[in-house]
């Protein structure tokens, strides 16, 4: 009987291929380029990747053997802001984290090969800050249990850093009261604090697609929407006001037409003050 193969294709995901000492390497030769172990022969819709880390990253790692290196194409994979934001806003990653890396794109990853550091910013770390900030009780702790918390993720340097942050945050005004049109500006010295601005565009934008999510695009959604955008305008700079409708749009997919007086009007002021400013 032929086989018939039920998915298109499938991966076969050899990971961390070169932690194996070598003896155990030699042993995927058949695999990788015949596609076959022993007299077992692979479907034609299975494809190999295989992933390890660099020999300079301070993970176990074995020299892979010339043969097998050449059975494979290579490729460096290197961390990309953008694509871990959207996959981070997706995924409910908190947006504190999400609004300080918006605006300290460095602090993604900060790896150092040459520190005995046993904790660093990566994009794993900050996953589990995040899990830290979302878990019951945490806002409780004081400052210094906290940061200590947060340390043990992403170093001590980094914590204080984004403690300080989250400091400024919370003293922005909620997204919910932003929304319903409760607040419309910001206190004169909170204006100035752009890390934390970014925080509040991240959480607005998710309070939208929470109620988009619920309800679809009715009569409460626009209302909000309308009083998200004019704080916007009267209290973020240009590049921020764009980050805000790439989030709402292009991130969480929320497509509207352009309907009431208000909404053409608001519409043209971005097309006149901020179209310049999307790359």
């Amino acid at each position: 009987m032929t086989y018939q193969p039920k998915f298109d294709n499938v991966i076969l995901f050899l990971d961390e291929l070169n932690s194996a000492p070598p003896s155990v390497q030699a042993a995927a030769y058949q695999l990788v380029l015949n596609r076959r172990i022993g007299q077992y022969n692979l479907p034609s819709n299975v494809r190999i990747i295989a992933a390890g880390n660099r020999e300079t990253d301070r993970g176990v790692t074995f020299r892979m053997p010339a043969p097998l290196a050449n059975r494979f194409r290579h490729v460096n994979m290197e961390v990309n802001f953008e694509d871990w934001q959207q996959w981070a806003i997706n995924n409910a990653v908190h947006p504190d984290v999400i609004g300080y890396l918006s605006f300290a794109k460095q602090d993604l990853f900060d790896f150092d090969a040459k520190t005995s550091s046993q904790a660093f910013p990566t994009p794993r770390s900050w996953t589990f800050v995040s899990e830290m900030l979302s878990a019951p009780g945490f806002d409780n702790a004081d400052n210094f249990e906290q940061k200590a918390e947060i340390a043990g993720g992403i170093g001590e340097g980094m914590a204080i850093k984004f403690v300080e942050h989250r400091r400024i945050a919370g003293k922005l005004p909620n997204p919910s009261d932003v929304m319903i049109g409760k607040v419309k500006k910001l206190d004169t010295k909170l204006s100035k604090e752009i890390s934390a601005k970014y925080s509040l565009v991240v959480g607005v934008a998710y309070e939208l697609h929470e109620m988009f999510k619920a309800n679809g695009i009715d009569d409460k959604f626009r209302e909000a929407l309308n009083n998200v955008v004019r704080f916007s305008y009267d209290n973020f700079e240009p590049e921020m006001v764009v980050f805000l409708f790439k989030t709402i749009m292009k991130d969480y997919q929320i497509r509207f037409n352009v309907r009431t007086d208000l909404e053409k009007d608001l519409h043209k002021t971005f097309s006149e003050r901020y179209t310049k400013y999307i790359a």
